[in-house]
């Protein structure tokens, strides 16, 4: 099958809503071929256990987080110091409503925890005899509304 695009910088956010387990959106800027002609791109496709499904539309529940995460995305990655283009390094979108008792470095912890246990699943998944070890570090935090944050990870993969 002949690939028609090529992701240039991605950002990757965590799917929920009923969406398998180890779903992510993928949400790209790219070159896309039309006819002879190559185009600047954004798209959103999903990734299963970190294989894209570029034949798959994604969907993500009216008015939730995921929706949100995804719009937030594609604004990200108009500016040329978001998103990567590497097998071993992804840069990691989530959402979250943070209450004014909840604390913010708590919150980022266990973002990080839950990211690291998805990369090492995912990888584990592939049934590849090579295992990984994940690095997980806060990139950005971006301030959405009064409860909801923006925090972007990079996650590094490393063969152990």
């Amino acid at each position: 099958m002949v690939q028609v695009f090529e992701a240039i910088r991605s950002i990757f956010i965590p799917a929920t809503g009923g969406h398998p387990k180890n779903s992510e959106y993928r949400i790209a800027w790219g070159k896309e071929k039309w006819g002879n002609t190559k185009h600047d791109v954004t798209k959103v496709q999903m990734s299963y256990n970190g294989n894209i499904a570029g034949m798959l539309s994604p969907s993500f529940p009216d008015g939730t987080l995921d929706e949100r995460a995804v719009t937030f995305a594609l604004q990200l990655l108009k500016s040329p110091i978001y998103g990567t283009n590497s097998r071993m390094s992804k840069d990691v979108l989530v959402l979250r409503k943070v209450g004014s008792a909840d604390n913010i470095n708590a919150v980022v912890s266990k973002i990080i925890d839950e990211l690291t246990a998805m990369t090492i699943d995912i990888f584990d998944s592939k049934k590849n005899p090579l295992s990984v070890i994940a690095r997980v570090e806060p990139k950005s935090q971006f301030n959405l509304d009064d409860s909801t944050f923006a925090f972007l990870f990079r996650v590094d993969v490393f063969p152990s």
